[in-house]
């Protein structure tokens, strides 16, 4: 991809988080997906644990990370959108580490990235929000003079470890929002995050646009678009539920011992 390309790429994406018409993220996992996803929707972004789980690896920066920048690189040449890809927490605990990791992903394409706070050290507890925002920071810098727009989504994670009370959790996320945003992140995603009216609360507690992924309890897109949310990603569930239904066609061809739909041309 050239650079001019992928610039645009960059801008486009930026656009698509609109006030009022979310950008909805059916997360993919690898080339094949991302092609079919990209037939429908303007932007394909990755989850790192359905991506992690194609590869062979546990979730967690366990899959290396020249597996992922090749996977980045075959499937931006594929398909004729911005691709967003989740580096986890950077691949390193320092600044250098992750903008080293940035590098080499938009090298390979990709306009986006997630980038999280709730793996230290390869165990999953909250980093100190300074040492985040350094990443962030030396991030930003790494894109800039590679010329690219790089849409950082920052990711935290007091939901999901469990950081206090919902309150607690919300005010938290808020805080580190505000520190992430002062860094240079474009973004702020709160997996876990699934009441609405904490949803609409945290909207209007933070200066960046919200990202909310799709998990049990979490409302309709049309709700949290009401609410302000900019952003929705499915994460790692529609890998999930590809794989259910592949073992379903499986476990029907073994017992019937017939084929079914499967030599139909359009099944």
């Amino acid at each position: 991809m050239d650079a001019t390309t992928q610039q645009q790429y960059a801008e486009a994406f930026h656009g698509l988080h609109k006030q009022g018409d979310p950008l909805v993220l059916f997360n993919a996992w690898d080339v094949a997906t991302a092609k079919a996803i990209a037939k429908s929707s303007p932007a394909v972004a990755t989850s790192s644990g359905a991506v992690a789980a194609a590869l062979g690896y546990a979730d967690g920066e366990n899959a290396p990370l020249d597996l992922v920048e090749g996977l980045v690189s075959r499937m931006t040449a594929s398909v004729p959108v911005p691709v967003s890809i989740d580096l986890e927490a950077g691949y390193g605990d320092t600044a250098e580490a992750a903008a080293n990791s940035a590098a080499r992903i938009l090298k390979a394409g990709a306009i986006g990235i997630n980038i999280e706070d709730g793996l230290v050290g390869g165990k999953r507890q909250l980093a100190d929000p300074a040492q985040h925002a350094a990443k962030i920071g030396a991030v930003r810098d790494t894109a800039q003079k590679l010329g690219i727009r790089l849409f950082i989504n920052a990711r935290s994670d007091p939901f999901l470890l469990k950081f206090g009370s919902p309150e607690q959790c919300l005010n938290e996320a808020a805080r580190r929002a505000k520190v992430y945003a002062d860094a240079g992140a474009d973004g702020i995603f709160v997996p876990g995050l699934t009441d609405l009216a904490l949803i609409e609360k945290f909207v209007q507690l933070t200066p960046l646009p919200v990202n909310i992924m799709v998990t049990q309890g979490v409302p309709e897109i049309g709700d949290l678009a009401r609410v302000g949310v900019r952003r929705v990603s499915l994460g790692p569930w529609p890998m999930m539920a590809a794989m259910r239904a592949i073992g379903h066609a499986a476990a029907a061809v073994a017992t019937s011992k017939q084929y079914g739909t499967f030599l139909q041309p359009n099944a």
